[in-house]
């Protein structure tokens, strides 16, 4: 019986663990790369952060798969139209090396810009 109950707490505890290293650390976009906006089309997102293992993005809340694009950095595009009120935060797994990732709107989808007004 104490044999069981030893290996149920070993279990226990290594479930735990891996729980805990495959928890995903979130960070809200804070706003940069938001000179370009409005964006008619949606944009393209870049997640900078030596270290990062898998990440996703949610935008006015659709979650989008991130997919790596360099070293230690990850992007995807969102659909729909991006302005002053748009919300967006990227989640990922793995540890920053620098410890201070970038989550940043890169620019507007192709055709993604809203007309100027003005004609110039």
């Amino acid at each position: 019986m104490r044999k069981l109950l030893v290996l149920a707490f070993t279990v226990l505890t290594v479930g735990a663990t891996a729980n805990m290293a495959l928890a995903a650390t979130t960070i809200p976009w804070t706003g940069q790369g938001g000179e370009s906006l409005p964006c008619s089309s949606g944009g393209h997102w870049v997640l900078t952060g030596k270290g990062i293992t898998s990440a996703t993005m949610t935008v006015n809340g659709v979650t989008y798969t991130m997919v790596q694009s360099g070293k230690g950095s990850f992007s995807a595009d969102s659909n729909g139209s991006l302005d002053a009120g748009t919300t967006a935060s990227a989640s990922y797994e793995g540890t920053v090396a620098n410890g201070n990732p970038q989550f940043v709107l890169s620019h507007c989808a192709a055709g993604g810009g809203y007309p100027d007004p003005y004609g110039s």
